[in-house]
């Protein structure tokens, strides 16, 4: 799970693409529905660089953001600082959650669950929350599909050349082990104009939906819903996520 420590800095620029707004207005939307009050508490499980924390944290939500990696925190940090707003970031790894209290609701987004590789790493998460939202409280969050990993990721080569950093990404996926491996070559500019070369490797896993099905409902939760995108269209053999909304069982 030690990943995003040199892609930590150039992770919203490679990303500059991904919509945080529609993610954040689908989230909104999903608690105003369960009618999860504005100033409520949220987490935001492997936060990333704050963008999710920050937006609703700009919206009076009592926020807490927690990721493994001191990299991206920090990145995360100085985002808050710059938006004004001041969530509660915790360096901690998701298997291992420890919170000071509990919160009324969570989320997790951008594939982050994908990144628990070893067996029984995602009951371990589920088991985790449990400890830690509200009976009654969501838990919503989004994996990516067999379609995205055998077509998206496959074994593909991806180019970016964003500002100052050129990236080569390249994709290995395993279908026995239902595992994508990441190779990621970064090139960056330094004041001189000279290029520097760095490495980072990743893993995702692929879950099914029995095996999700099977991590949450044996650790206190239950489905509410599953969508196929963020417009809360029902999952199809085509998308590349899927969305889930759990609720924490009633004590």
């Amino acid at each position: 799970m030690n990943q995003y420590t040199v892609l930590a800095a150039f992770y919203d620029r490679l990303n500059a693409d991904l919509d945080y707004g529609a993610i954040h207005d689908f989230i909104k939307s999903v608690l105003t529905e369960h009618k999860t009050v504005e100033n409520a508490s949220l987490l935001d499980l492997a936060c990333g660089t704050g963008k999710l924390t920050n937006l609703f944290a700009a919206e009076g939500y009592d926020m807490i953001g927690a990721d493994i990696s001191p990299d991206m925190l920090s990145e995360a940090q100085n985002a808050s600082m710059e938006a004004g707003v001041h969530p509660l970031y915790l360096c901690q790894d998701m298997r291992e959650l420890d919170l000071y209290g509990t919160v009324d609701a969570a989320f997790c987004c951008l594939d982050s669950l994908n990144y628990l590789t070893e067996e029984g790493d995602l009951a371990k998460v589920f088991s985790r929350l449990k400890h830690f939202i509200v009976p009654g409280g969501l838990f919503i969050f989004d994996v990516n599909t067999a379609y995205r990993f055998r077509t998206v990721y496959g074994n593909n080569t991806y180019v970016y050349d964003e500002d100052s950093v050129y990236c080569v990404w390249q994709n290995f996926f395993d279908e026995e082990k239902s595992t994508c491996d990441f190779d990621l070559t970064f090139f960056v500019k330094d004041k001189k104009g000279t290029y520097r070369r760095m490495e980072e490797s990743q893993r995702e896993r692929y879950f099914s939906p029995e095996t999700i099905e099977k991590a949450f409902s044996q650790n206190g939760f239950s489905l509410v819903a599953a969508y196929g995108s963020l417009n809360k269209a029902a999952p199809t053999d085509t998308d590349e996520k899927c969305y889930y909304v759990v609720k924490r069982n009633e004590e």
